[in-house]
């Protein structure tokens, strides 16, 4: 009986692969951190100093907290891409309706599939960023990057939720790669990834507050503000991941099952 190791241990497989392939991929995830942090300042140069900003942000170290952002940024949008893209490839190559057809859920299937790209592509990035961090603040960058690290990987659990919810909505969707082009910039306007997330529309700001990605920023901003953060306020942003966890995975469970159903029913694929 195929199980949910054997779908992870395959895709871990092809992915595996894929970088193998495509060394490229691997140097320009190294790259784009600096180049991002690069155009930031110079654009942000502009209109203010690097010092008005980390004041209004709250940060000792500016260049720690963007290069910290945009590895988040990343990472936040590649995890929900290697979920929405597993569906997507396979309807485009004709295979989504044998995947549908196969003894393992399709919800183990969408979850198990995504996980090894959501592993690998934080821990590429954030490997990009550890000679600046030491360059930064030394040890005690160091030391920060693998919190905000393990605070990625963390908040990759109810992103892989949130993202089998896109992809189970991409199943009725005929224009699925316009969907799926519009989730990026909106995770990216709604998270606070690069200014405060009270400047925004309080609308905006109430769907920025059930996305798990603005605690993984709050998170990195804590730790990129203070050498220790306090406890408290770190385990705030955690508890509210674990909450979004338990709950974009458990809604996910049972929208992409009733989804399924439908698509199976309506023949749509």
């Amino acid at each position: 009986m195929t199980s949910w190791i054997d779908v992870f241990r395959a895709q871990l497989f092809a992915s595996v692969c894929w970088y193998r392939n495509n060394k490229w991929m691997i140097f320009s995830s190294f790259v784009w951190p600096y180049l991002m942090v690069g155009f930031l300042v110079g654009l942000g140069s502009l209109s203010g100093s690097i010092e008005n900003y980390a004041e209004r942000i709250g940060v000792s170290n500016p260049l720690f907290f963007l290069l910290s952002s945009t590895v988040i940024a990343m990472s936040s949008l590649l995890i929900v891409f290697s979920v929405t893209r597993f569906a997507l490839e396979n309807r485009w190559l004709g295979t989504l309706p044998y995947i549908l057809l196969s003894p393992v859920r399709t919800t183990v299937i969408f979850i198990a599939s995504g996980l090894p790209d959501a592993i690998i592509t934080p821990t590429i990035t954030v490997a990009s960023i550890v000679p600046a961090a030491l360059y930064l603040e030394g040890l005690a960058g160091g030391l920060k990057i693998l919190a905000v690290l393990a605070i990625v990987l963390f908040g990759m659990m109810p992103l892989v939720g949130f993202s089998v919810l896109v992809g189970s909505a991409l199943l009725f969707l005929r224009e699925e790669s316009n969907i799926a082009d519009v989730i990026a910039p909106l995770v990216l306007l709604v998270s606070g990834i690069y200014y405060p997330l009270e400047i925004l529309p309080e609308v905006l700001q109430l769907v920025g507050l059930a996305l798990p990605t603005t605690y993984v920023v709050e998170a990195a901003k804590l730790i990129s503000a203070y050498l220790t953060p306090e406890t408290r306020l770190l385990l705030t942003p955690v508890y509210v991941l674990t909450a979004l966890t338990f709950g974009y995975n458990l809604i996910a469970s049972l929208v992409i099952d009733k989804a399924e159903r439908a698509v199976k029913r309506k023949g749509v694929l």
